[in-house]
């Protein structure tokens, strides 16, 4: 073969090799997807059963989304469109419902979402269990004339807010503990301030409940300010042989053994405390 006849094959190869890569890249080019409606997310809420009211519907009337999350606010998910969710306490949470669609576009909507149920009285707690189930007490360390002493350790729950336990020589590390005959779910507790000097009074404290006597849960914690524009307000003590109440938030367990530990008072070297108790929620 002569060379310009080689030349001329050459060329010819590299030719369709070109067209080859040129057609390739031509079928190789797409159109770009159409942009999808973006998701709008919305949704209604309503109470099925006036006798369950903390159980609640939820119905999405979301659009054009293909999956969706529900946030509850109490650690529970759902993604179905339409659920159903039981709350187990009452309080205040979060709701949030976030819708996509096939492109990855999001759309959010929360409320907040009132729990509360529509018999309960704040302004009243029921009685003492201590005094309907009864039980015995025991503190981690007594009045110098002993438990049944003039001042002693069973004054605080003789149910007489004009008597009182006084403790000397106040560490910060007191705990008053009571064994109820029989386990039961409390609704609150209640404290009576002492009948003297202000500084004996309690300021910081816990309040736990314990189905062994091992593991002991708390149920609420204190830190009294007597700032009245505090939050914490509510726990100073501002008379003498005051009597105050809270409820618990968070409490459906039924517990035989319930503690106070009382960790600082208002700087005293002596502690007073007129009456401990732990009641039921409401009054019958």
């Amino acid at each position: 073969m002569n060379m310009k006849a080689f030349y001329r094959i050459s060329s010819a190869i590299v030719l369709v090799a070109m067209l080859s890569v040129g057609c390739k890249k031509e079928k190789a080019e797409t159109k770009p997807e159409p942009e999808l409606p973006r998701p709008v997310a919305d949704f209604s809420v309503e109470v099925p059963d006036t006798l369950e009211y903390n159980k609640f519907k939820f119905t999405s009337n979301s659009t054009d989304f293909e999956s969706l999350l529900w946030q509850f606010g109490d650690d529970s998910t759902s993604t179905d469109p339409n659920p159903m969710h039981k709350y187990e306490f009452d309080d205040n949470y979060k709701v949030n419902l976030t819708v996509r669609n096939k492109q990855g576009f999001t759309s959010s909507r929360e409320i907040i979402l009132r729990v509360a149920d529509p018999n309960f009285d704040p302004t009243k707690i029921g009685p003492s269990y201590f005094k309907t189930i009864g039980g015995t007490l025991w503190v981690s360390r007594d009045n110098g004339g002993g438990p049944d002493g003039g001042e002693g350790s069973k004054k605080v729950v003789d149910d007489n807010p004009n008597s009182k336990f006084l403790q000397s020589g106040f560490a910060g590390d007191l705990v008053i503990k009571f064994t109820l005959d029989s386990a039961v779910v409390a609704g609150g507790y209640t404290l009576v301030s002492g009948n003297d000097a202000p500084d004996r009074n309690p300021r910081n404290w816990e309040v736990q409940g314990s189905e062994d006597d091992v593991k002991w849960i708390t149920l609420e914690s204190a830190a009294a300010s007597n700032n009245p524009n505090s939050v914490n307000y509510k726990w100073f003590f501002t008379a003498p042989n005051q009597r105050k109440f809270w409820h618990f938030k968070r409490n459906n367990t039924a517990y035989k053994y319930y503690r106070l530990r009382v960790k600082s008072n208002w700087g005293s070297r002596d502690f007073q405390l007129s009456e401990w108790s732990i009641n039921k929620k409401q009054p019958d």
